[in-house]
């Protein structure tokens, strides 16, 4: 019989933000997550749309330099925050890449929310969406226009297809993104979460007394006293997620939620 947290985790429709250990503290203690410009992503068509056509679909030359600054310009405005998502091959949470390039190798942290009630904490001028992976991207913004004055609009007509397509080898990613037009370059924006961050999962590497400490100093932060901390890693024969605070499983990779655990009389329930 699956407990409590079990059901209200699986029933979750969930958002993963993966992140370092006081990258983690930062955010707990502001309740937001900031927006990474353009030019510090993974990958790099993403920091070098550098390309640039006109209406006839011809090389934009030098003399027009103008509209080449004013998409590079516009371009850099937009800034994003990732999350990972679960798919039907894999949740997001066991995503070991994940782990290892955004939370140390598995010494940093996973933050879950909900998808639901976080796609409600933004303002008008965010977008969010799942992005599509495909076989191959261009990786150029069209400029149909030779007016420098139209390339905003531009950009935000076609704004999906420009922020929200990565080639297939970024699948692994499963990713969820919150995408913003930030028009003052040295100003950093923030997306204020709210009540929507619901388990905070740590990795099983880490030592018993660490995820004790970690623990003990996010319940100083008013808002994290009543959010459940989960670990997950590496069981006897399978990976495993489970609540620190009563051991109580919750998933493993053999069965999904579907725990087998002893009964009455040595029984097994599901």
């Amino acid at each position: 019989m699956m407990n409590n947290i079990q059901v209200q985790f699986r029933s979750l429709q969930k958002a993963y933000h993966y992140t370092t250990f006081q990258t983690a503290i930062k955010i707990l203690e502001s309740k937001s997550l900031r927006f990474g410009k353009l030019n510090n992503m993974n990958d790099f068509h993403e920091n070098d749309k550098l390309c640039f056509v006109d209406s006839n679909k011809d090389p934009i030359g030098p003399d027009s330099f103008d509209v080449l600054e004013a998409l590079q310009d516009e371009i850099y405005k937009y800034r994003q925050i990732s999350f990972s998502v679960d798919s039907d091959n894999r949740k997001g949470f066991d995503l070991h890449q994940m782990w290892g390039l955004y939370a140390e190798k598995g010494d940093g942290v996973c933050f879950v929310f909900d998808y639901d009630e976080l796609g409600k904490m933004h303002d008008t001028n965010i977008i969010y969406d799942k992005i599509s992976y495909e076989e191959q991207i261009d990786s150029f913004v069209v400029s149909m226009s030779k007016e420098p004055n139209n390339v905003p609009n531009e950009i935000q007509t076609n704004v999906r297809s420009i922020f929200f397509h990565k080639r297939k080898e970024w699948e692994h990613e499963q990713e969820l993104r919150f995408l913003k037009r930030c028009p003052i370059s040295q100003k950093e924006e923030y997306l204020t979460y709210g009540s929507s961050l619901k388990y905070i999962i740590l990795s099983s590497k880490l030592q018993d007394l660490d995820i004790i400490l970690f623990y003990q100093r996010i319940q100083k932060i008013k808002s994290c006293t009543n959010i459940p901390i989960l670990v997950f890693g590496n069981g006897l024969l399978e990976y495993s997620l489970y609540n620190f605070e009563d051991g109580k499983f919750i998933w493993n990779s053999s069965n999904g939620y579907d725990i087998l655990t002893p009964g009455v009389n040595c029984e097994l329930d599901v």
